[in-house]
């Protein structure tokens, strides 16, 4: 158990290292760039929407799975209370046919 733990810390290390080299990069070509101011902030704007849109889709994506889950969840636990109640109604009755027998 400990161990699916520290796969799961190792994986947002690992993601965390990716994103901040990703911005330490994107900030050098940035500054290094030879486009003028307008020109610069004129991709930046246009990168911000793209990263915008990519995000909401990413969002919307991840809202709907999870009310997949959710559904399928519960349902799941519908059926699985369905089976312990018709378990327990058996076991009552066989304790009730084994009270008549005695």
């Amino acid at each position: 158990m400990e161990e699916h733990t520290t796969q799961g810390d190792s994986s947002w290390v690992n993601t965390f290292v990716f994103i901040a080299g990703f911005l330490l990069g994107a900030g050098t070509a940035i500054l290094l760039t030879p486009e003028t101011g307008s020109q610069l902030r004129n991709r930046l704007a246009r990168g911000a929407k793209t990263a915008q849109d990519e995000f909401s889709d990413m969002a919307s994506q991840t809202k709907e799975a999870m009310h997949a889950w959710s559904e399928e969840t519960k349902k799941t636990m519908k059926q699985a209370a369905t089976r312990v109640n018709s378990a327990l109604d058996a076991t009552k009755q066989a304790v009730k046919t084994e009270s008549f027998d005695d």
